[in-house]
């Protein structure tokens, strides 16, 4: 997995392109493209938590 792949997933899937559509475009399951889209946003969204500045 790279996180190319990743992002891909998240992106076609974000796209509207179902999960079976996904898998057969990266050559891979539909249950493993999820899990990169799912790596991809667990992934993007611990580095923007980490870049949020404190408010209060």
């Amino acid at each position: 997995m790279n996180t190319d792949d990743e992002r891909e997933a998240w992106d076609r899937q974000q796209d509207g392109a179902s999960w079976d559509q996904i898998g057969i475009e990266m050559g891979c399951t539909p249950a493993t493209a999820r899990s990169f889209a799912a790596e991809y946003e667990r992934r993007t969204d611990a580095q923007a938590a980490a870049q949020q500045t404190e408010l209060f």
